[in-house]
């Protein structure tokens, strides 16, 4: 892990960045949730192999408490500068709790932003529709804490996540507080906390939520009492009917989730990433246009068009791929691929360019689902990447279908 400073306007944001010279796609851009800070996301952090950035919001963690800026405007112009500047490209934005509210306001409104949204354990159904605003302040806005040391606001973190204690989280601790005359309390005051609180609690989250291009997922937390549990399972279910394409995956865990369940938290997000990689696929293809006759060099005969039949013919393939397995955990024949790519090209013989790009976005929302669920460690049963853990033979035909769709993309540019 390294830390660094990127700036927005006038402040600078403090970060922390796990895996800095990964090559896999997306990157994951995190967003703590409100009085927290970006170490949340450590533990999770190490059951990831993918570039990760976490940013501590404004009066957050190691960044500044500035005098203004303290709507879901002002911290999502945050991230956009953060996502920006850090060359982050379009990485998947996974929001923990109120940060959810910000990673919602920012893939909706900079979809070019954003290849996946997860928002963990927090409802995209307005607050307002459970109770009114002078409940939700007497609920969501108790005393700040102030603590005489630092074993004191240790024991009391422990108090709140209780077996998921341990060492690690003295160093999440610490670096959420700041010293004073009377001892150590968070870096917000009660005022901007209450600011912060009230600009959440009027997000029209449920118009925002439809307007999510990218794949997304709702990471929520049933290890709570009932009455906060129903009204979650109520908001997930109207979510799924906004938008039936989310994936939605229940942790029995408390509130915090990256520090219960990281293990579990990131292999969803493992999971949400391929699909936002293979949906951006869709997405590139789509804009391809031009002599679909041209010779495709280096492919032996193939015009552009068979190329891109090729690339159809493998998607509409992987849904099957993905859940094959293999009986006794044996990898099975040889897969022939020659014999098998020149078989799917006679069949797509009399297909325009039009029908086999659709072809492939139905293979993409096909594929979505299954790889909402998939098993990443559990190996595949057939095709080239047979044998391979799920996760692994994903990432492969992943870079296979983007390899050449580079190569079409300079063929008819």
């Amino acid at each position: 892990m390294r830390e660094g400073w990127v700036q927005s306007g006038s402040v600078d944001l403090h970060y922390l960045e796990w895996n800095a010279e990964a090559a896999e796609q997306p990157a994951l851009f995190l967003l703590h949730g409100l009085s927290s800070n970006a170490r949340i996301w450590d533990r999770m952090a190490q059951h990831l192999d993918r570039r990760l950035i976490a940013l501590d919001q404004r009066a957050h963690g190691r960044s500044p408490l500035p005098p203004a800026g303290f709507g879901i405007d002002g911290f999502a112009a945050d991230a956009v500068a953060a996502i920006t500047r850090l060359g982050l490209g379009r990485p998947v934005l996974a929001g923990h709790s109120w940060g959810g509210a910000v990673a919602l306001q920012v893939a909706a409104t900079h979809p070019e932003l954003a290849s996946g949204l997860a928002i963990v354990d927090f409802t995209v159904q307005p607050f307002s529709d459970r109770m009114s605003w002078t409940e939700a302040a007497k609920f969501m806005q108790p005393p700040l804490p102030l603590y005489a040391d630092l074993q004191a606001a240790y024991d009391a973190q422990r108090s709140y996540v209780r077996d998921a204690w341990a060492a690690d989280l003295e160093d999440f601790v610490e670096a959420g507080l700041v010293k004073d005359t009377g001892g150590y309390r968070l870096p917000l005051t009660a005022d901007v906390r209450l600011e912060i609180l009230d600009a959440m609690f009027h997000l029209q989250s449920d118009l925002l939520w439809p307007q999510v291009a990218a794949p997304s997922l709702l990471a929520m937390a049933e290890g709570m009492p009932s009455a906060f549990v129903e009204f979650k399972r109520r908001a997930t279910e109207l979510a799924k009917q906004q938008v039936p394409e989310t994936a939605v995956h229940w942790y029995r865990t408390g509130h915090d989730v990256p520090l219960e369940d990281p293990a579990g938290l990131a292999r969803d997000l493992e999971r949400l990433c391929l699909r936002a990689s293979y949906d951006e696929l869709a997405l590139d293809l789509q804009a391809l246009a031009g002599d679909w006759a041209r010779p495709a060099d280096g492919y032996a005969g193939w015009t552009a068009k068979d190329l891109l039949a090729h690339l159809s013919s493998s998607q509409a393939a992987l849904p099957r791929v993905a859940t094959s397995r293999a009986a006794g955990g044996e990898a099975g024949e040889p897969f022939d691929s020659d014999r098998w790519n020149a078989s799917q090209l006679r069949k797509r013989q009399a297909s325009s360019p039009d029908e086999l790009r659709d072809e492939f976005s139905t293979g993409v929302r096909a594929l979505d689902p299954v790889l909402s669920e998939l098993p990443l460690e559990e190996p595949i049963g057939a095709g080239t990447y047979r044998g391979l853990s799920a996760r692994d033979a994903m990432r492969a035909m992943l870079a296979h279908q983007r390899g050449h769709l580079d190569d079409l993309t300079r063929l008819l540019g």
